[in-house]
């Protein structure tokens, strides 16, 4: 939030996928004027660690094979590619599922957050 203002949103759930708990990330949107503040990181950090609080096996996403931050920014916090969705998207435009294994010993470690973190980051 700045000012009240919304800048940022991250859309998410927990559920039961065959015979794992996996969490999905849906959406990840930030206001462009304030994007490279890590604000986006710090909205994924957030939600991987409350998942790995509620005992989640893996968190899934899909992303435009073209969207080379997001991809970035996700590999960065140590998703891997897990497959090629061809055609995903309704115009046409392939997409990753990236997969984020949070029981696994060699994920990189998620940095502890707040939501006051956000706000420092608001103010540069």
């Amino acid at each position: 939030m700045d000012q009240d203002k919304c800048i940022g949103v991250i859309i998410c759930k927990l559920d039961r996928h065959r015979d794992a708990l996996r969490g999905y990330i849906a959406m990840l949107a930030v206001k462009k004027e304030y994007r490279k503040r890590k604000i986006g990181t710090t909205l994924v950090k957030i939600v991987i660690n409350a998942m790995k609080l509620k005992n989640a096996d893996e968190i899934v996403l899909e992303t435009e094979y073209t969207n080379l931050g997001a991809l970035s920014l996700y590999h960065n916090l140590g998703f891997i590619r897990d497959k090629r969705l061809y055609r995903y998207y309704l115009n046409g435009v392939d997409a990753f599922r990236l997969k984020l294994f949070c029981k696994s010993e060699i994920q990189i470690p998620i940095v502890e957050v707040s939501n006051r973190a956000i706000v420092e980051k608001t103010k540069k």
